[in-house]
């Protein structure tokens, strides 16, 4: 039987029937076994889930769902073991600096697939992008993603050099003004904190917004800016 997540151990799991059957759909080999509820045996999902790995791989158990603390309706974990995919060096990045929150780095990786985009660079330390809440935050969407981790942002640099567009409260210059090179990465900072000063350079970026709030949300502001980045590649592919 699994145990209760933990960063050390070498596989994370799914929660929830659509999740799981996106580890299938794109990474099918790294996919261990699978529990099942016994209230959901009798659902499309399980006949579905049996079908397609087999009935040997699906053991029914109900009390490995309390064991890991999983929420009361995920009905399926999908055991999978964790990995790592190099980023595609032809396509742009969003560089996250940091990211503490496991439900921020989940949503922005949901974000960052909904804009077409799939190479994702996390700079540590940072939340932990195998922990099944992240994953589930993502909506599935870490199973489409390229993800690497760096220890610096200099070691990012070092293997993917290239322009780079720091969003930061402290500069002028207004997203909607700024032509994006090809390819190039977005960078964001830390929740709380932001990005630090080693990291600005002189394609600074601001999402312009009313003096009403202090900032806007992670995830909000990369959803912002992957935008205004798909708009200009689709008019300039």
């Amino acid at each position: 039987m699994i145990q209760k997540y933990s960063k050390n151990l070498d596989y994370s799991y799914t929660e929830g029937f659509f999740p799981t059957f996106e580890l299938l759909h794109h990474h099918k080999e790294k996919a261990r076994l699978f529990y099942i509820s016994s209230d959901a045996l009798e659902s499309d999902g399980y006949k579905k889930l049996a079908e397609e790995v087999g009935k040997d791989k699906v053991i029914v158990s109900d009390k490995v769902f309390s064991k890991v603390g999983s929420k009361e309706n995920a009905h399926v974990l999908g055991v999978f073991e964790k990995y790592s995919l190099p980023l595609n060096p032809k396509e742009d990045h969003l560089v996250m600096v940091n990211p503490s929150d496991m439900g921020n780095l989940g949503n922005a990786m949901r974000t960052l697939l909904a804009f077409g985009y799939h190479d994702l660079a996390l700079i540590e330390p940072c939340a932990d992008r195998f922990n099944p809440k992240t994953i589930r935050a993502s909506m599935g969407a870490f199973f489409s993603l390229r993800i690497e981790s760096f220890p610096s942002f200099e070691e990012y640099q070092r293997k993917y050099p290239r322009p780079f567009y720091p969003f930061v409260l402290d500069t002028s210059r207004p997203l909607h003004e700024v032509k994006f090179l090809s390819p190039c990465s977005l960078v964001f900072g830390n929740e709380a904190t932001g990005l630090p000063q080693s990291i600005h350079n002189g394609n600074n970026v601001r999402i312009e917004q009313s003096d009403e709030v202090d900032s806007l949300n992670l995830t909000t502001s990369i959803a912002i800016a992957f935008y205004q980045l798909s708009q200009q590649r689709k008019k300039n592919p």
